[in-house]
């Protein structure tokens, strides 16, 4: 009889983080800013809640994810910001941000494969319910 490791495995792997919420954040920004529009992380925050507001399950939108996710893309040089608004008519100013030529290959190159990830754990998901159903 052989033993597991010779037989391949035997135990089914089901997805645990199904959604890496800052690689989310990541191409969606990225996605958006590929559009040619500016963003800030606000807008993004009242997308994510809009989106998820009718959600059966609570989606976890972070503002700190959201703002830790530009920061990180600026520090890559995926992206670049500037302030626009004007203190001295004391109208709240705002940090936009707009995509870099890196931004948009690192954009192009990897969110088929991010894609790709979450159909198949979507995929194995579908399966599991399946097989518990009647």
């Amino acid at each position: 009889m052989k033993g597991d490791n010779e037989k391949g495995r035997t135990r089914l792997v089901a997805p645990r983080n199904t959604v890496n919420t800052k690689q989310l954040y990541t191409f969606y920004i990225l996605k958006e800013l590929s559009k040619g529009k500016e963003i800030f992380g606000n807008k993004v925050l009242e997308e994510f809640r809009n989106k998820f507001s009718t959600s059966p399950l609570p989606f976890p939108v972070s503002s700190s994810t959201i703002y830790d996710t530009f920061y990180n893309l600026e520090e890559k040089g995926y992206v670049k910001s500037k302030w626009i608004g004007d203190d001295f008519v004391n109208k709240r100013t705002k940090k936009i941000y707009s995509i870099t030529d890196e931004g948009m290959q690192y954009y192009k190159l990897h969110v088929a494969n991010y894609i790709d990830a979450l159909e198949k754990n979507k995929a194995v998901i579908d399966m599991l319910i399946k097989m518990l159903k009647y």
